[in-house]
């Protein structure tokens, strides 16, 4: 039977205090009342689908750093890991016992270094390689669904991701504004392999994109023609993923219910097709047929100055990502040194062990499974 995939992209980047729109959440007080609502079980279960599920919701957590701290006119939650500890620490055992989904959201920080500009130039920061690395050494995580801040992309952006990350939910098609052009992209509620320069058109790009759009924001809101449009694709190709986002900075229970309440109601005029909530990862794995049987572990043996890494099944990486800590604390990408020796192994040649404290490897794959690896030297 067809069915309609339903996922929520919270873009998960805390308070932020703006004057002039007092509907925004301006401090973790008032951020943590609104999320409150969104994880009750009345919520949660409060329009189930057709398996008696309840809604789900990926969490694209934002990290605040390469921006300068005395340019946050927003007043940012600035610091390595402070949206996703603040969520673990609150919530944690929810998003488990739901069937969340952590994911990674990234606003590119611009030259100027302000913390509410976003910045469309993909050399004007590096951030991007401390955040995964930290994430990797310091909380043992290394994601597998992205989404872009503002969802600005270009050619360079989508090169790296295509290189890292299975899943992406940056296609925002048809909109376009100063920042973010999807203009003539696609708008159909599928995923897609993108042509790695030209990601708005399919191609032989290894990642999968999906297309995302405005649960409520000033130049779109998703209503009943796009629930329409996608049982109608549902029907006729045997799956659709409807994708709605929104920010943790609005309190926004009742246009999630609007949002649903039309959203069951229009799916009563497609009886053939069901219709279930997903994460983010399982929904592009269930209508791409992905294969979800195959775990991931990493094995690690150290010989003098090689480690000698392997998986147990094929990654999406063509190299692990490797983190390195050295001897002052200082955490960053490996990019050298790693000599691929099959598919699913790799040795890393560290010339001047005792320069380093710890090791941090990363890899993910496209069964939706993610793994990470910290050694000590």
């Amino acid at each position: 039977m067809s069915t309609v995939h339903v996922v929520f992209c919270m873009d998960t980047e805390g308070p932020c205090d703006d004057p002039i729109n007092l509907e925004i959440l301006k401090n973790w007080q008032q951020v943590d009342l609104a999320m409150d609502k969104l994880f009750s079980k009345d919520f949660r279960y409060r329009y189930p689908d057709s398996y008696g599920s309840n809604f789900k919701i990926g969490w694209f957590f934002l990290t605040w750093t390469g921006f300068n701290p005395e340019t946050n006119p927003r007043k940012r939650d600035l610091g390595y890991h402070k949206i996703i500890d603040h969520y673990r620490s609150r919530w944690g055992n929810q998003i488990q016992s739901y069937g969340d989904e952590e994911c990674w959201h990234y606003h590119h920080p611009p030259k100027s270094g302000v913390a509410n500009e976003w910045s469309d130039d993909w050399s004007s920061s590096t951030e991007y390689k401390n955040i995964i690395s930290k994430q990797i050494i310091e909380r043992n995580w290394f994601p597998i669904c992205f989404r872009a801040g503002g969802t600005i992309m270009d050619k360079h952006l989508s090169r790296w991701l295509d290189k890292w990350f299975p899943f992406d939910y940056s296609n925002r098609s048809p909109l376009k504004s100063d920042l973010m052009d999807w203009e003539n992209g696609i708008s159909e509620w599928r995923a897609y392999n993108p042509n790695i320069d030209f990601y708005k058109t399919e191609g032989s790009g290894k990642r999968y994109i999906a297309r995302t759009m405005d649960l409520l924001t000033g130049i779109y809101e998703a209503g009943e023609d796009d629930i329409v449009q996608a049982f109608v694709e549902a029907k006729e190709n045997g799956s659709s993923i409807i994708s709605i986002f929104d920010h943790d900075y609005r309190d926004i229970e009742e246009r999630i219910n609007h949002f649903m309440k039309t959203f069951v109601k229009t799916s009563e005029k497609f009886p053939e097709v069901k219709w279930k909530y997903s994460k983010p990862s399982d929904a592009i794995i269930e209508t791409q047929s992905l294969s979800n049987k195959e775990d991931l572990q990493i094995e690690t043996i150290c010989e003098s100055n090689i480690v000698k890494i392997s998986v147990s099944s094929s990654i999406h990486q063509e190299y692990p990502w490797i983190a390195i800590k050295d001897s002052q604390g200082v955490i960053y990408q490996l990019e050298s040194n790693l000599n691929k020796i099959s598919n699913t192994s790799w040795e890393l040649e560290i010339p001047y062990k005792h320069n380093y404290k710890e090791i941090g490897i990363g890899v993910s794959n496209s069964s939706g499974y993610s793994k990470t690896k910290v050694i000590s030297l």
